[in-house]
Order: C-alpha cells, then sequence, then structure tokens
C-alpha cells in the first residue's frame, strides 16, 4: 500500500472513530437527561422533568421512551395538547398504539374531549400492565359527561385491578365529592394518602375535603404541604388561593395570584381571583379589567356569572345583570345568592312583579335572610303593596331567625301529586321530591323517604340535612337535631350549623347553639350571614363590644347601605356607651329605609338615651303602628312615655 493511500485510509478511520465517539457522546448525553428526566418524575416534580426530557429528545429525537416519559411528565402539567404531541410521536417510530392508549385518553380527557378518551381507554389493544390506568382514565371520561353509573363501576373495575395506585383513589375521591359521597371520599382520599404520604394530588384533594369538613382555616395546611411538595403546582395553588380568598387573607391571596401567573401567565383563576378582591374593595373597573383576562374560560361557572352580574348591578346595568342571572336560577333554583341578587337587579330595573316572584320562594321560608325581607319589603312598597311590605319588615326585625324550612318552588304541588321517584338512592331526583313533600304538608310521608335517601347514601351530608328537616317539619326536634349533627361531622357547612343552632335555640341551649356558630365562623371568618347570626346572640347575651366587633366586620364587607346592619350596629353601640356613634348609626338606617319599624324603633330608642325625649317618642310611636304586635318596640314606646311623664312631673314641681 502506498503511503498516499495509508494515510487517506487512516484519515477515514479517524473520521469514523471520531463520529462515533460524537454519536456516543451524544447517546451519553440523551440516557442521561432521560435518565434524570424518568428520576425526577418518581418524585413528582414534573417540571424538572420536562426540561430533562427536552433536552434527551433533542439529543436523540427517535428516542420512544424520552417520548412517552415526556407525554407523562406534560400530563403532570396539565398540558394535554403538548401530550398528545408527543405520543403521536412516540407512535410513528414505534408502530404500537396499544402501548400509550393510557397516556392519549388522558391528553384527550385533559383537552375536553371525553367522547375520545373513551375510545382510546376501551380498545382492545390495552396491554395488561395499563389496563388500571385506562380503565380509571375511563372513569375520569363518563363523569365529565355526567355517566355517573358508568364511572362508578370503571373506578371499582380500576381498583380491582390495581388497588395500589394512589390516583385510582385520588379519582375515586373527586368522584365521590361529584356525587356528594363527602365521607366516602374522605376514605378514598385517606386510603391514597396511605400508599403514597408525599404526593401532592391527593394532599390536594384532602385538602378541598377538609375545607368541606371542617373549614377554610383548617384546609390550609394540606395544601401548604401539597406545595412542599411541588411548589409550582398550578392545581394546589389555585386551591390554595381559592381558599385564602374566602378566609379574608386577601394579600396572602394576591401573592399566590401572583406566583401562578409567574408559572401559567394565561391562568384564568388567577385573574379571577384578582377580579373577585377588587370587586370587594369596590374597585368595579379594575375588577371588570381583571375579569376580561380570563378569556371567558370560566363564564358557565356559576361563580363567574355572579361576579359579572355584580359588576354589571354596580355599574347600572340591571337588565343585563337580570339576563345573564336568570339561566342560573333557573339552573339551580335553590341558589340563594343568585336568586337575591336577581331580585335585587330586576328591582333595580324597575321590573317589580318579576323581582317580587324571584324573591318569593325565599320570603316564604321562615328563615329568610334580613336582607331578603327588606329587598322584598321594598319591591312591595314600589307596588304599592303596603301591608305585606310592613309584614316582611317586622319580620327581619327578629334578632333571631326562626328554625330553617324547606325551599319552596312553584312545582312543588304537583311534585307531591305524582309518583315517589324510582331510585330511592338518587339525591338529585329525592330531594326536591322531599322538599315538595314537606312544602305540601306530608310530614311522614317525607321523613320515610328520607330514611330511605340517607341509607343509600350514608356519607351524604345532604341526605342528613333532608332527613333532619323532615323529622324537624313531623315534630322530632331531638331526632333531626341527630341527623343534623350526623350531616356536620362529615360537612361543616352553613346549612348545617344554622340548622343545628336555630334547633339548639328552639331546644333551649343558647349556649350550645352560640358554641356552634362561634366554631364555624373560626373556619370561616369571613361568613357574613353567620357573623350576623353570632352577632345577634352575643347581644342576646348582653355582649355589646363583642357584638360591636361583628357587625363592624360585617360592615367592612358588605358596605353601609344595609338599613338592619346599621340599626343593630346602633343597637350595639348605644349599649356599649358609646352613644354618639349609636347615633350617627341609627340616623343612617333610618335615611336608608324611613318606612322600616326596625330603623324608627331603633333612632328613637337612641334619641332617647340622649335625652331627645319628643323626638324619641314620635319615631317610636310610628314604628308601633308599622309593626303593633311587636313587643320590643312596645317596651321601647312605653319607656318613652314613662321617660316623658318623668320629664312633665319634674318640671310640674318647679
Amino acid at each position: 500500500m502506498s503511503r498516499a493511500r495509508f494515510l487517506l485510509f487512516a484519515a477515514i478511520v479517524a473520521v469514523l472513530l471520531s463520529a462515533a465517539g460524537l454519536w456516543q457522546w451524544h447517546r451519553g448525553r440523551a440516557d442521561a437527561a432521560l435518565s434524570r428526566g424518568v428520576a425526577a418524575l418518581a418524585k413528582g416534580d414534573a417540571r424538572t422533568a420536562r426540561v430533562e426530557l427536552m433536552n434527551a429528545i433533542r439529543a436523540h429525537p427517535r428516542s420512544i421512551a424520552a417520548r412517552i416519559a415526556q407525554a407523562r411528565a406534560l400530563l403532570d402539567l396539565h398540558d394535554g395538547e403538548g401530550a398528545r404531541v408527543q405520543i403521536d410521536r412516540a407512535r410513528q417510530l414505534s408502530g404500537d398504539a396499544g402501548a400509550t392508549r393510557h397516556l392519549m385518553a388522558e391528553a384527550m380527557l385533559l383537552q375536553g374531549d371525553a367522547d375520545a378518551a373513551l375510545r382510546e381507554a376501551r380498545m382492545a389493544d390495552v396491554p395488561a400492565n395499563s389496563r388500571a390506568i385506562a380503565t380509571r382514565v375511563e372513569g375520569q371520561a363518563w363523569l365529565a359527561k355526567g355517566e355517573l353509573h358508568s364511572a362508578a363501576a370503571a373506578f371499582d373495575r380500576a381498583l380491582k385491578l390495581d388497588g395500589t395506585d394512589p390516583q385510582a383513589w385520588v379519582a375515586m375521591a373527586r368522584f365521590r365529592m361529584a356525587v356528594g359521597d363527602q365521607a366516602g371520599a374522605i376514605l378514598a382520599a385517606d386510603r391514597a394518602l396511605q400508599l403514597a404520604p408525599g404526593n401532592f394530588k391527593a394532599l390536594t384533594v384532602r385538602g378541598e375535603l377538609v375545607r368541606e369538613q371542617y373549614g377554610l382555616t383548617a384546609a390550609l395546611p394540606w395544601f401548604e404541604r401539597a406545595l412542599a411538595r411541588d411548589p409550582e403546582n398550578v392545581p394546589a395553588l389555585e386551591q390554595y388561593g381559592a381558599t385564602l380568598a374566602d378566609s379574608g387573607a386577601a394579600a396572602r391571596m394576591l401573592s399566590v395570584s401572583r406566583r401562578l401567573l409567574a408559572i401559567d401567565p394565561g391562568n384564568a383563576r388567577a385573574w379571577f381571583m384578582q377580579a373577585v378582591m377588587a370587586a370587594r374593595a369596590g374597585r368595579v373597573e379594575l375588577a371588570r379589567s381583571l375579569l376580561a383576562r380570563t378569556g371567558g374560560r370560566l363564564d358557565a361557572e356559576p361563580a363567574t356569572i355572579l361576579l359579572r352580574s355584580v359588576l354589571l348591578v354596580e355599574n347600572g346595568n340591571a337588565v343585563l345583570a337580570a339576563q345573564t342571572l336568570a339561566p342560573l336560577v333557573a339552573e339551580q333554583p335553590d341558589n340563594d345568592v343568585a336568586r337575591t341578587l336577581l331580585g335585587r337587579a330586576l328591582h333595580d330595573a324597575g321590573d317589580h312583579g318579576g323581582a317580587a316572584q324571584a324573591l318569593a320562594p325565599m320570603v316564604a321560608q321562615s328563615d329568610a335572610d334580613p336582607y331578603v325581607l327588606t329587598l322584598a319589603a321594598r319591591v312591595q312598597e314600589a307596588m304599592g303593596q303596603m301591608d305585606m311590605a310592613q309584614d316582611m319588615l317586622a319580620r327581619a326585625a327578629w334578632p333571631v331567625r326562626p328554625a330553617a324550612t324547606p325551599f319552596a318552588s312553584p312545582r312543588d304541588a304537583m311534585i307531591a301529586q305524582g309518583p315517589a321517584p324510582a331510585d330511592p338512592a338518587s339525591a338529585s331526583e329525592n330531594i326536591p321530591y322531599i322538599r315538595a313533600l314537606l312544602n305540601n304538608g306530608r310530614a311522614d310521608q317525607a321523613v320515610d323517604r328520607a330514611r330511605l335517601l340517607n341509607q343509600a347514601n350514608p356519607g351524604a351530608p345532604a341526605g342528613w340535612l333532608v332527613l333532619g328537616d323532615a323529622l324537624d317539619a313531623a315534630g322530632r326536634l331531638r331526632e333531626a337535631v341527630r341527623a343534623y349533627e350526623a350531616g356536620a361531622n362529615i360537612r361543616y357547612s352553613r346549612e348545617a350549623v344554622l340548622r343545628l343552632a336555630a334547633a339548639w335555640q328552639r331546644l333551649g341551649d343558647a349556649t350550645r347553639s352560640a358554641q356552634i356558630v362561634k366554631t364555624y365562623l373560626a373556619q370561616n371568618p369571613n361568613d357574613v350571614e353567620a357573623s350576623r347570626l353570632m352577632a345577634a346572640m352575643a347581644m342576646q347575651q348582653g355582649d355589646w363590644r363583642g357584638a360591636t366587633r361583628l357587625l363592624r366586620s360585617v360592615q367592612a364587607r358588605i358596605g353601609s347601605n344595609d338599613a338592619l346592619l346599621m340599626s343593630d350596629l346602633a343597637r350595639a353601640t348605644l349599649e356599649a356607651g358609646d352613644v354618639r356613634a349609636a347615633r350617627a348609626y341609627a340616623a343612617h338606617a333610618y335615611r336608608l329605609l324611613p318606612g322600616s319599624p326596625v330603623t324608627a324603633d331603633a333612632y328613637g330608642w337612641v334619641l332617647l338615651a340622649n335625652g331627645e325625649r319628643q323626638p324619641a317618642v314620635d319615631l317610636l310611636e310610628k314604628a308601633v303602628a308599622l309593626a303593633p304586635r311587636h313587643p320590643m318596640l312596645r317596651a321601647h314606646l312605653a319607656k318613652a312615655y314613662a321617660a316623658m311623664k318623668e320629664s312633665s312631673g319634674k318640671l310640674a314641681a318647679r
């Protein structure tokens, strides 16, 4: 071999060896990045995994393992479209779709295509080692479609295939939450945490359940634990921020929303949280601007509909607010907040007949909210029905409302006369039927039906509450209390608390009643209705400073345009010794609602304490004329007459 040929051969060998070395180097880098990405996935750190796996794919674009691992990371990050792209590429490279059926099903579900998810999850070529996951996703898809029986069956099959999968137990917990089985959801979430104590999905769902069971404050540590495992987990941050907002921790919520936007700049819930905070601060234009940034992605949710309607009412567009609210009230007839806002919007729009119709089911309840009664009275006044308006205002004057009664519907008579639901275990069908029976005086039948529902759904708090309502209507109050307590032990909700507090009041145990409300307020410090009830109880017990503090906290949240709240503040501050503040509150209440016996009495009583006897008598006489059967108003007028007589006697003696 000539020297030239030898040198050429050596050069070729060197190039080949160099290329092989470079290929091995790139392959080594890809393998190392893949290993790091898979390890990060195993720790639950999907964001780190995504970056490492991206590097692995760049170094070795034909790596099927890297593509599949990247799809898993993107699924954990709720990026369904990105995961689909990686799965499609992995299928092109391998020619095998079956191995990724479970992943593609989850990707389709994240993109909102439940039918496509079902097709993937139920394909015959799903391997045995991923059949449990595919079946779990099948259950989630059925749940998304509202097919509850199919979802239940799929989740049961998934757990039989693999009862050690914490994700399957988390999915089961969410399913049971969706059907109202709070106790069952708690058991499922606890099982997930037993299998994987640090699983952030299990920690997040447990936080949501604790929030329902015990309250806002108790839930916060669970979300904090989830975020300690994954500080950039979007669903956990969303739940944490929403819980902070509801508990009144506005500054902390704002910080969380900013963290969310730094991670996910288009996050609709972060913008929504900021919009709610702006609305509560009275910054209507800012709230509207922030709500627009959600891009319409939350428009179908009741909370968004309510916020948008509030902003419309505040901006003077009551007609559009009423049009926005009407479908929500039709879909959720017992949504008191939406119905009250609809009544106000119709009233502001001049449709007093429509407002009266919207508010009528709430006014018919014996425990109607004072604000609702006042609003309904204003509607009746606008219609010229002064007697009805006065009756509503007199009802609103009582410091503690009667026991709760079932929500009345115009269709109750027809429902009660019809056949009982075929499935005694269906809450969605049986609860309206039981309420219809109660509103038509058939309490014993309601008790029987409520027991069947409760026995079929012992973990559902709604079943316990409707059983308590039926027992109460049947005159079996102590049994009703036991049912309410069972429901409250599963979910310490406002509905359960108000029923329990009223029941113990009627049984003569005011201390226990107050403790129930106090416990609820400790966990839900921003709850206006509970704060007002606690203030009323404090006034009954002579705790005027405590009542003033509670009432002022309500004023800070809802403003100073509630005449009854101003009247209560006048009474509390007067008894606490602050006559000047009491006079200001009472005068403002009277200006807001001069035709109310409550405001006339409050103003007259404060003036009497301030030594202004004749104006006091005039106002107290007006109050009694408006509500002649109210004992407290008559007692105040009698004291004013006595004070006038005493004053006249002193003048005569001089």
